[in-house]
């Protein structure tokens, strides 16, 4: 069962999987995707390769974001263990599951979200994950794409 620890009951929640390479910059400059995760309408569904990804990416990036935000990366890094939730937290991507995307180390992003039934892939990725479209009916698009496809799908009151 998904978390929803600051969710109001009147709100929905839409589990997704996002990228690193769109989450970890969310982290730094708190865009509106982070404020919808923060705020409980989105569940981030993760695993142990993409929470070990953010934090590599957070350490590569410490230093251009820290100039830019003034923001360290132990404050991220600390963020990044607050928003993923134990009880989101899925399974390895099996080692014989069939490769889905060009790049391999994209394809725990879609085993996560087809093994948890995940709404959504949230990515920045132009050279492989946002060529797919979509994976096994799961649509793949841009934070802009993502929030066109839920003011669609989940409207709000």
């Amino acid at each position: 069962m998904f978390t929803k620890p600051f969710l109001r009951s009147s709100e929905i929640a839409v589990p997704i999987v996002v990228d690193t390479n769109v989450l970890v910059p969310s982290l730094y400059i708190v865009t509106p995707l982070l404020r919808f995760v923060l705020s409980g309408n989105l569940i981030l569904l993760w695993n142990e390769f993409i929470q070990l990804e953010a934090h590599e990416i957070i350490d590569r990036l410490a230093n251009r974001y820290h100039k830019k935000t003034n923001v360290s990366n132990h404050e991220v890094h600390y963020l990044l263990d607050c928003i993923f939730y134990d009880e989101n937290k899925i399974p390895e991507m099996p080692e014989d599951w069939p490769p889905h995307s060009l790049d391999r180390d994209d394809d725990p992003f879609l085993w996560v979200a087809i093994a948890e039934k995940g709404e959504y892939i949230v990515s920045s990725d132009i050279r492989h994950i946002l060529k797919l479209g979509n994976v096994c009916g799961i649509p793949i698009g841009t934070p802009k794409d993502f929030f066109d496809w839920v003011k669609i799908t989940h409207p709000m009151k």
